[in-house]
């Protein structure tokens, strides 16, 4: 009997079909050969120190979630960790007793790397036969290489799998120059990949000095969010210190995050660089397997595979942050950082419109500015250049927040003032003054340079009511 039962147990599990129908039918096969048993066979995983029910004859509903349960302190750890069964036998039975109860744990190896447990309880009148105990341990073994060969198959299968699987992503993330599509085509592939419930993304501001947040997905609520982005903050700090990745497979039990446990079980942050410079940080939080219900963590393996992910993700970054940059040159000038005449006709076009739907006024302002040496020849293009820069922030500053100002020319600035419903008896004669006032300055304090100003202006809808007749009655310059 315990021959047949073994040849049974090679024969099912050379056939090939999945592994879970195998280790099924397996566990089947020891609930006939030992009357009555239970048979179980839990797989370890190291990186989270966790058992999980890969197979079992018990009934369970069909696409059941994954059943997975911690490894320390249990005598299915102890088996796996000495290597050895162990066999727990009912002691000081009644006399009235009817059977026997027994459980059987056989750690299950393979090429020395632990990988689970067979675990079998029965009841019987006088305990399983030493021959029966001997065949259960035999087919442990035979489940060892078996799963050990299927899992590494596995695991290289889906290694390769989401090697293909970001390789596609990075096509569709790095031809993707709109930062902000962009962020959420990061996001949203990270979190598929990674098989991650949340993820984070911060980009340098350079304005504030800080990362700021510029993507979240995720399932959490409004406060557990701030919570999430208060632990990614934590592990921003050690990226920016110089840590080259941040991998927490227990936040309960890494004494440096308890803190948050609760919040997350796992998370992975990585920088993201354009050269030696780091531009953002990518970080996933808890990971959910397909089937699973409750997060797993990452390990070390994921963080490879995060880390080819985020290759991708900082050239596309890079990429699209410099167009963005470059954008936004083209519609502001380089020397005073004000919208060029490209931008400002556009907006002229559209303050027009609104003034006619509103029956506003508005007034259309220029101002040439022309410095020179008191000969009458012109200043040297640095000089030139400081007296314009200068010029622009005594504007900006004579104007109201809602203002517009463009440099139109290399010595022309061109104001629109919307709303404007007392222009020429007021703001007119204020930006003038302002202007005068600055450039009377500059000829005190800068000998042989003098500053020559013009002006001009239109008011809509007394001087014109098309762009073009309040463009050429703004051009009638005046001193």
């Amino acid at each position: 009997m315990p021959a047949a039962f073994i040849k049974k147990c090679a024969e099912l599990l050379r056939v090939g079909r999945p592994i879970e129908e195998r280790l099924r039918d397996f566990t089947n096969l020891v609930g006939l050969f030992a009357p009555g048993a239970r048979a179980s066979v839990l797989l370890f995983d190291r990186e989270s120190d966790d058992f999980f029910l890969r197979a079992t004859n018990l009934r369970l509903p069909p696409n059941h979630p994954e059943l997975q349960f911690g490894a320390r302190g249990t005598v299915a750890a102890l088996a796996l960790q000495e290597g050895r069964p162990l066999t727990l036998s009912e002691v000081n039975r009644t006399g009235g007793a009817q059977g026997r109860a027994e459980m059987m744990f056989l750690p299950l190896k393979f090429g020395g790397d632990p990988i689970g447990v067979l675990a079998v309880e029965s009841a019987s009148p006088n305990g399983l036969l030493k021959d029966r105990s001997d065949a259960l341990v035999e087919a442990a073994s035979l489940v060892s290489d078996m799963v050990g060969s299927s899992l590494r198959e596995e695991s290289t299968t889906l290694r390769m799998t989401k090697i293909a699987a970001i390789n596609e992503a990075g096509v569709n993330i790095i031809s993707t120059l709109d930062l902000g599509r962009l962020l959420k085509l990061v996001a949203t592939t990270a979190g598929l990949i990674m098989e991650a419930e949340s993820c984070v993304i911060r980009l340098f501001d350079a304005q504030t000095g800080k990362f700021a947040i510029r993507e979240f997905q995720g399932m959490k609520a409004e406060n557990e969010q701030k919570e999430l982005f208060r632990m990614d903050t934590k592990a921003v700090t050690l990226l920016l210190k110089g840590a080259p990745s941040v991998l927490v497979r227990d936040v309960g039990e890494d004494t440096g995050w308890k803190e948050f446990a609760g919040l997350a079980r796992t998370m992975i942050s990585l920088p993201l660089k354009n050269g030696d410079d780091v531009i953002g940080t990518l970080s996933v939080f808890d990971k959910f397997p397909l089937k699973t219900f409750y997060p797993a963590s990452f390990g070390i393996e994921d963080l490879s595979t995060f880390e080819k992910f985020a290759r991708y993700c900082e050239k596309a970054v890079a990429n699209a942050m410099t167009f963005e940059r470059n954008e936004k040159l083209k519609s502001l000038d380089e020397l005073t950082g004000l919208p060029t005449l490209r931008y400002f006709q556009d907006r002229l076009l559209h303050e027009i419109s609104r003034a006619k739907r509103f029956r506003r006024r508005l007034v259309l302002m220029i101002c040439e500015v022309s410095p020179r040496l008191e000969g009458g020849d012109p200043v040297s293009p640095s000089k030139g250049d400081a007296i314009v820069k200068r010029m622009s922030n005594v504007i900006r500053l004579a104007l109201r927040e809602y203002d517009i100002l463009a440099r139109i020319s290399d010595r022309k600035f061109a104001m629109l003032l919307p709303e404007a419903e007392d222009g020429k008896t007021s703001a007119i004669p204020r930006i003038k003054k302002a202007i005068l006032t600055d450039v009377e300055e500059m000829r005190k304090k800068t000998r042989g340079i003098s500053v020559d100003v013009r002006f001009g202006h239109a008011s809509f809808p007394e001087d014109g009511d098309d762009h073009e007749k309040l463009i050429f009655k703004s051009n009638l310059l005046k001193m």
